[in-house]
């Protein structure tokens, strides 16, 4: 298998080094809007190749791999998330808030199905996405999801910018948003992810309510996700620990992402 990672941070620098492990995977194209910091994951990665991040290079990369792995931002996700899935490419998505576009989502949905490029979402850094895919196969009632972050996640939000909301002052948590899950994926587009693919699952982005907290004292990011609906009650509680170079990224983000491209390698899903 051939692999093309766009997007050279924590999250595609723990992947390539998980993919250049397997055995499976013939060669890794990396790509990065920083020239410098995908040329130096392709030194320390084994099986890697860079590509220059310009449209005519990831095109003719995508043409030569069965797997595309999106690592960068939410706008790389609207620019080659519908290209690739017209070839029939299979994409990986990281930065899931992408898909609170309506039409984005629809139309990455529909050329999924059409052209059979498969679509993957990784559960990123919250648990309990399982429970949720399979009540949604019945019905859910509520879905919330309270999500608790450090002042440094929240630095230069041009949101929190206007509302002069002084992160520095804060002695206690302190609640930045309470609603539905549409409009805080666009308050705080860099944040957070996951409220993008919980509603996704469950109940929808206007239905979805979420709950950010800013907790001055919090050394974790942790989401807690609650599902009520004729099945019973979903309590799922995760305390990640942030990477030290970008604490706005979990850990355990980077290990979804490996263990997706593990069953997409082997073919195999259990828990599904």
């Amino acid at each position: 298998m051939r692999l093309l990672i766009i997007g050279c941070g924590s999250i595609g620098n723990v992947l390539a080094t998980a993919a250049g492990s397997m055995e499976e995977i013939d060669r890794i194209y990396l790509t990065d809007k920083v020239e410098e910091k995908a040329k130096a994951m392709v030194n320390e990665h084994a099986k890697s190749s860079y590509i220059r991040f310009d449209d005519d290079s990831i095109l003719h990369a995508m043409d030569d791999v069965e797997l595309v792995v999106e690592a960068a931002s939410q706008e790389a996700v609207r620019k080659f998330a519908p290209i690739c899935l017209e070839r029939g490419r299979d994409i990986m998505v990281m930065s899931a808030g992408a898909f609170e576009s309506d039409a984005l989502r629809e139309r990455c949905f529909e050329l999924s199905k059409k052209k059979r490029g498969r679509l993957f979402i990784p559960s990123g850094a919250v648990c309990g996405t399982d429970g949720l895919r399979s009540a949604a196969s019945s019905q859910i009632d509520e879905v919330r999801l309270i999500t608790t972050k450090g002042p440094e996640i929240f630095r230069n939000v041009p949101y929190l910018i206007d509302k002069k909301i002084d992160l520095g002052s804060l002695t206690e948590p302190t609640v930045l948003y309470d609603g539905p899950a549409r409009e805080v994926l666009r308050l705080f587009p860099k944040n957070i992810n996951v409220a993008a693919t919980v509603s996704m699952l469950g109940v929808g982005f206007e239905k979805t309510r979420i709950t950010l907290v800013c907790d001055p004292d919090t050394r974790t990011n942790s989401h807690l996700l609650i599902a009520k609906g004729p099945f019973g009650e979903i309590r799922a509680e995760t305390n990640n620990t942030p990477f030290p170079t970008n604490p706005s990224t979990s850990y355990l983000a980077a290990l979804s992402a490996v263990a997706a491209l593990k069953s997409i390698v082997a073919n195999r899903w259990i828990g599904v």
